[in-house]
């Protein structure tokens, strides 16, 4: 299919929309809105939810299911498709197709490069590294994949498998997604959407069914990922605000959490990207990168610098092994974990291609490939190799010198007083048997949540023959987190008569940061187990000076990246939901904006967050391969780029006549 480069349009930065793109005034604002996708992909959405809510056990074992369907049968195809999107983003920006311009051959950059930087990482895996910046690296440390080695060893495979889920691959995927709608959005003015990767296979039928189809699923995948973000990530600021501040931990406080954090993405769409994104985005890594010279600073600084260097030396030299591991040649322990971890992260990274690549493509006009390649590429990844080595190696510092000092208590002393970082909390009295809690007198053991999102909470049971028998005589098992009759394996639904409320047996016990990550630590209230996850980051941070500085300063950035992730994946979606249009109205905005919000506090409160995000990541799958062809038709329109777009046309008219005046000096010389 023939592509020419259109010359630009009348408003410069505002390409032609699809020829179906309508505008209604609905309540006094204008809404642009695309025929079939925004209906049709906001009737599913809510669909979706209300189901979802509706049986929120139902929809997490039967999308539990599907994706270890498609781990054990799958994996294969996630591993090599992620080295093949890397790889092939790399040949793009080295090849003679690197000098293209994003857009025409003039065009130049719409954001100076920390802008650019700082606007792609924050809408991309900020808040990931936030969050598991602690929590990853000691979960490598605490359970690796092969169970050998000393203390020292499994710290460096750690940080090494832990820059591997978070370096050169997911942005290797995301530089090909944003690459390939930049290109056609900009270079040949096609409406910026998904629909218009594939114009070389489809040609002029991207305007109908089959281009609705691929934007509706798009939509559908960002609508699903933000969701799940702003639920869960309520849950977790919540975490945080309760271990550093005390605020209690409720579905009331979430809800308003969620309100407060819609209200400032919204605010930040309307005042528009170029405002409200752009500044939150640059005070957001500003903040960030204070706290990362921080813990390199108070923190064991040469340990850290020399770490640096071990870290990308042990990414660099595993990455190629890695990048081809299945479970073909492993045991069960290693086939779990790698099911568990890697697949998971390509599955969740592929299903979040939609928004991250969108915003990426819609921030990068005016590039050529090779710099928006190795921008993509390079920045974020050397941003995750410090951020992790800060965060992680302190922790992992930390646990070591506890461990350490743990072997040299004298007879007699407490642990707490003689080892250092060691800090006491309640923990959960566990059956032996069956690893569940127990009441305070020890007569019942206690169904605790699933991973706190799906299963019913404070089932009372006992262990008999074998056999978990509830309070009403019923046999149960659990299934993928979720309580379910055994003989029938429908999710168990209790009276409320057999319900537990109150507090769990609990002892109190000094831990370490690997401690506090490994037990089942309780809130103070010892009726809840406590997000460990959400608060790694605080209890490391805890063992340097100015703690509670920097815990604020932490919750501060926390809360910025939850809102310039809503507003830049709900930009995404509003952009997708109009047609392609690049500035969708207000009307559009505010619509989507809220409405996400409403979906993630409806699922809050109705348990299915986990499932919807489960069902998320099974997106994952059929995107997967839309990516591979994506990948072909990219190459496709390249190849029937004119002579002159490799050559010196591609530079600006001014960079063009200076270089042509030193190529005449040194030709006269």
């Amino acid at each position: 299919m023939a592509l020419k480069q259109q010359p630009p349009s009348p408003e410069g930065l505002v390409p032609r929309i699809g020829p179906h793109t309508l505008r209604r005034r609905v309540l006094g604002m204008e809404i642009e809105m695309h025929p079939v996708v925004f209906p049709v992909s906001a009737l599913l959405v809510i669909l979706f939810v209300i189901v979802t809510a509706y049986v929120p056990r139902r929809a997490l074992l039967l999308f539990g299911g599907l994706q270890d369907s498609i781990a054990a049968h799958f994996g294969w195809l996630y591993l090599a498709s992620m080295t093949g999107f890397l790889l092939f983003t790399i040949w793009l920006a080295c090849s003679r197709y690197g000098r293209i311009r994003l857009g025409p051959d003039d065009s130049q950059p719409a954001y100076p490069r920390w802008t650019w930087f700082a606007m792609l990482f924050s809408a991309g895996m900020g808040i990931g590294m936030l969050f598991f910046g602690v929590a990853e690296p000691m979960a490598h440390f605490l359970s690796p994949p092969k169970m050998n080695g000393s203390d020292l060893a499994a710290a460096r495979e750690a940080m090494g498998i832990t820059l591997f889920h978070w370096c050169l691959h997911p942005w290797g995927l995301y530089a090909l997604v944003g690459l390939t709608l930049a290109y056609f959005g900009f270079r040949h003015e096609l409406p910026l959407s998904f629909r218009s990767a594939f114009f070389p296979l489809l040609g002029k039928r991207i305007y109908g069914r089959w281009g609705d189809a691929v934007d509706v699923l798009a939509l559908l995948a960002t609508l699903f990922g933000l969701a799940t973000s702003l639920g869960l990530g309520a849950k977790q600021v919540n975490a945080g605000l309760a271990f550093v501040f005390g605020i209690p931990q409720s579905t009331t406080v979430q809800v308003i959490l969620i309100a407060v954090i819609t209200t400032l993405a919204v605010g930040s769409l309307i005042s528009g990207l170029n405002v409200g994104v752009r500044r939150l985005s640059e005070a957001n890594m500003f903040l960030a990168g204070l706290l990362l010279l921080f813990v390199f600073v108070a923190g064991p600084t040469i340990y850290l610098l020399g770490a640096t260097v071990a870290n990308t030396g042990a990414y660099l030299t595993r990455v190629p092994h890695r990048s081809f591991l299945t479970s073909s040649y492993a045991g069960p322990q290693q086939s779990a974990w790698l099911a568990g971890w890697t697949i998971f992260y390509w599955g969740w990274w592929i299903a979040w291609s939609p928004f991250v690549g969108m915003f990426i493509a819609r921030i990068s006009r005016g590039r050529t490939i090779r710099e928006f390649v190795a921008g993509v590429l390079l920045v974020p990844s050397t941003v995750a190799v410090l951020w992790m080595t800060g965060f992680g190696n302190t922790a992992l510092h930390q646990e070591l010198a506890s461990r350490v000092a743990a072997t040299d208590i004298v007879e007699g002393a407490s642990q707490a007083s003689v080892t250092p970082g060691l800090q006491t909390y309640q923990v959960q009295v566990l059956d032996q048997a069956t690893g569940l809690p127990q009441t305070p007198d020890g007569n019942w053991l206690v169904g605790p949540d699933a991973k706190a999102i799906a299963s019913p909470r404070g089932v009372l049971m006992r262990w008999t023959d074998d056999r978990l028998i509830t309070k009403e005589g019923d046999t149960v098992e659990y299934d993928r987190g979720v309580l379910v009759d055994a003989q029938s394996r429908a999710p168990y639904e209790p009276s409320e008569e057999s319900l537990y409320r109150g507090p769990f047996q609990a002892e109190s016990v000094a831990l370490s940061i690997g401690g506090y990550l490994s037990q089942p630590v309780l809130n103070d209230d010892a009726m809840a187990k406590a997000d460990t996850t959400a608060t790694a980051m605080f209890v490391m941070l805890q063992g340097l000076p100015l703690g509670w500085l920097t815990a604020l300063v932490g919750t501060l950035c926390v809360v910025l990246f939850f809102v310039t992730s809503s507003d830049s994946a709900s930009f995404v979606a509003d952009m997708i939901a109009s047609g392609g249009s690049q500035n969708p109205t207000l009307g559009t905005r505010l619509f989507w904006g809220i409405l996400e919000g409403l979906l993630a506090a409806v699922l809050l409160i109705a348990g299915g967050l986990k499932a919807l995000q489960t069902g998320a990541i099974t997106i994952g799958l059929p995107f997967c391969l839309l990516i591979i062809c994506m990948a072909y038709s990219l190459l496709l329109a390249l190849r029937q780029e004119p002579e002159t777009a490799f050559e010196d046309a591609a530079e600006p008219a001014e960079e063009q006549g200076e270089r042509q005046l030193l190529r005449d000096e040194l030709v006269e010389a």
